[in-house]
């Protein structure tokens, strides 16, 4: 890996999603180290992310966006509860499995937070 900062993401990024287990939250399947690079083996999400879902739709029937805001809502409560912060939930950050069920990915800038913190 580049640099010492660099690393420090990455190895946040992997403990979080160890400590975040959810239906709406991509799972960390296997971790490879070498001297070089580290591998993230993720749960697959064939469905692609929501950009690339409303780009191709247009825009999305009533009933499908709020059967994926509510996942949203609930994979973020989830991770909230954990005392984590995702810090950059956008429509590329939200994939979609075969069945439009949601699964927050990205956590690279992911922050966690401690009882009383103040958040700016």
């Amino acid at each position: 890996m580049q640099d010492d900062f660099s690393k420090r993401k990455v190895f946040q990024e992997v403990y979080l999603l160890k400590k975040i287990k959810h239906s709406n939250v991509i799972r960390l399947l296997e971790v490879f180290e070498s001297s070089k690079h580290l591998l993230m083996v993720m749960e697959y999400a064939g469905g692609g992310d929501l950009l690339r879902l409303i780009k191709r739709k247009g825009k999305l029937q009533e009933s499908d966006a709020k059967f994926i805001f509510k996942q949203i809502a609930y994979g973020l409560a989830h991770i909230h509860c954990r005392s984590v912060i995702h810090r950059d939930i956008k429509l590329d950050n939200i994939l979609l499995d075969c069945e439009k069920g949601v699964k927050i990915c990205d956590f690279g800038v992911s922050k966690i937070i401690r009882k009383g913190q103040v958040i700016q």
